[in-house]
Formats: C-alpha cells, sequence, structure tokens
C-alpha cells in the first residue's frame, strides 16, 4: 500500500529540489528524486558501455539493470538517502556529460518502465515527497497534493549556473541555457509520459520568489487544503 504522497513536478531548475526536499523535513516524509533516478542510470549507462556516440544500447542496459534496485538508506541520524546497487550518488551526476544524455535515456520506454517499478517499490509504506516531470501525471497520479513549478528560463540559467559553479564543474552560460532549452523540448515532446502539469496541480512561479517565499507557499496551500 502507498503512503501519503506529494508530488513536485515541473522544468529544470525552478527549484523543484529545494523545494521537495524541505518539505519532506518539515512534514517528515522520505524525499524521492526522480531526476536524480535518471541521471544515475545515465551515469550507469556510460560506465558499462551502453552508449557509444551517443547511441544507447537499450537492450544491454536493460539485461544489466534487471538484477540492480533502488532502496531507501537510513544512517544512524535517520537521514534518509536514496541508494543505487548499494552506493549513494552525489553532486557528479549533475556534469554536463550527464545533462547532456539524461533527456535521451529518459525517453527510452524500458528504462522508464524500469523506474516506474522501482519508484513504486520505494513509495511503498511510506510517505514521500517526490519530484520530477511526470510524477503527478504518470507515475503518482492519484498523489494527495500535486505541485507544479515554472521560472523564465535566464532564471533558471542563472540558477543552474550556480549550481555548477558551487560543484566546481567548469561551465558555459550559452552551453548550460541551451542544454535547458533542448531538455525541455526533448521532455515536453516525448510521445512517453512527456513533461506537463497535471490539471489538478498547483502551479508556483518561482522566478522572483527565494527559497523560502517557495517554501511558505507550499506549505500553507498543503495546510490549508489538506490533513496527513
Amino acid at each position: 500500500m502507498l503512503g501519503n504522497i506529494i508530488s513536485v513536478d515541473g522544468f529544470s531548475s525552478t527549484g523543484k529540489s529545494t523545494l521537495a526536499s524541505k518539505l519532506a523535513e518539515h512534514y517528515n516524509f522520505y524525499y524521492l528524486n526522480s531526476g536524480l533516478m535518471y541521471r544515475i542510470i545515465s551515469y550507469f549507462a556510460l560506465n558499462n558501455d551502453c552508449i557509444i556516440k551517443d547511441k544507447i544500447k537499450e537492450s544491454k542496459l536493460i539485461n544489466k539493470l534487471n538484477n540492480l534496485n533502488f532502496d531507501w538508506v537510513i544512517d544512524k541520524n535517520g537521514n534518509k538517502s536514496l541508494s543505487f546497487d548499494g552506493k549513494i550518488f552525489g553532486e557528479k551526476m549533475y556534469s554536463f556529460e550527464i545533462s547532456d544524455i539524461v533527456s535521451t535515456v529518459a525517453k527510452l520506454e524500458s528504462v522508464r518502465n524500469f523506474l516506474f517499478r522501482q519508484q513504486k517499490n520505494l513509495a511503498l509504506q511510506k510517505s514521500i515527497v517526490v519530484e520530477g516531470r511526470d510524477i503527478g501525471t504518470v507515475v503518482f497520479p492519484d498523489a494527495k497534493v500535486k505541485f507544479f513549478l515554472s521560472a523564465e528560463l535566464d532564471i533558471r540559467t542563472k540558477r543552474r549556473n550556480k549550481q555548477i559553479k558551487e560543484s566546481n564543474i567548469s561551465f558555459d552560460t550559452k552551453k548550460v541555457e541551451d542544454n535547458l532549452i533542448k531538455r525541455d523540448k526533448i521532455d515536453s515532446e516525448r510521445k512517453i509520459a512527456p513533461l506537463k502539469k497535471a490539471e489538478d496541480a498547483f502551479e508556483i512561479d518561482t522566478s522572483k520568489k527565494s527559497q523560502f517565499e517557495v517554501f511558505n507557499i507550499a506549505k500553507n496551500y498543503i495546510d490549508s487544503n489538506f490533513q496527513f
């Protein structure tokens, strides 16, 4: 049985991860970053000879994934983290190399089916805040609370630049913007689970709002309309 679910969907660099993690901490839910899951699979594909000259060997990738799983890891302080094949992955998942291929990997039906099952299992008997691009529409259409975040492209580019800089990864502003535009197009136009706002999602434009303001808007919406 699935627990309580809060979904946070939206475009890249709109603040989904920050909001989702803050909501999870506030309500003592598990935090699930589905975008990170796709990045981990992309990293796995790159490091297991499943991508050659930008061409993905789909059957080989799925065969290698079949006996591997995502799971929750809870440390001695009670902090909840996501692991894959027993390992925890960090900032290196946000490199340009992975950013350039993650939307292409995410288009593959077999990969989406694999992660769909994984996400369902991670939500069994757990209350979670999960962020991504098709969470409220495809993965958890019955989520109790749904948010959709948007922001202006120049704001998103600045935020992505800041994230990359803090990760000590070299970057070019134009390349960052082009990558965001490319990913938006691929994710919005793909035939399988395209990025779009769920009809019952509460939309927040984060362009001119601080993280604190966005969190308070979301929290007030939840507390005024739902009970956990």
